[in-house]
């Protein structure tokens, strides 16, 4: 999918939900990293190292990354660009713990996952395609997401949280904090 229907979406998306930005607030720097997708740091020293090239033009396209057989860290390139698109980790066990996703190719990630004991817990999203959260969505142990807390303008702050029964794709309560 390319970029301009990314934008069409975030555009659809900003209307539907409304954006309630004050263009007077000015944030410093320490807050805008500070709300932006955290991604995690890997050290690969002394680990063994597989590379893939799947699409046979002569680069590695994905490189699995292990200790005594056990798969730690998976880098993908999914549109052969040279960039990284998503970044699995897994824990000591093999199970895995987090995904880092770049949606759009851009080299900025847009989307975190959070596994425990191999079971989705977590997501963390950004709408702007330019790595700020602007959201998190909470799943039970059975895979159910249970609540979703936006922030639309991207300061930080939660302005909407959506609570969810399980297997339901519409939220039972909205709690609007920007009323309060």
């Amino acid at each position: 999918m390319n970029k301009s229907i990314y934008f069409v979406i975030l555009a659809m998306f900003l209307a539907l939900t409304g954006c309630n930005k004050n263009s007077e607030e000015v944030k410093s720097a320490a807050d805008v990293a500070e709300n932006k997708l955290q991604q995690q740091t890997f050290d690969v020293t002394g680990l063994e190292l597989e590379e893939i090239d799947i699409n046979g033009d002569g680069r590695a396209d994905q490189r699995v990354y292990s200790q005594e057989g056990v798969v730690l860290y998976v880098v993908r390139d999914l549109n052969f660009d040279g960039k990284t698109d998503i970044t699995e980790f897994y824990d000591v066990t093999g199970a895995r713990s987090r995904d880092e996703i770049d949606l759009d190719y851009d080299g900025v990630c847009d989307l975190i996952v959070t596994y425990e004991n191999d079971k989705l817990v977590k997501k963390e999203f950004s709408v702007d395609f330019e790595g700020n959260r602007h959201g998190v969505q909470l799943y039970d142990s059975n895979g159910n997401r249970t609540q979703i807390s936006h922030d639309y303008d991207a300061d930080g702050n939660v302005d909407v949280i959506e609570f969810y029964h399980p297997k339901e794709s519409e939220p039972y309560k909205v709690e609007d904090l920007r009323m309060k």
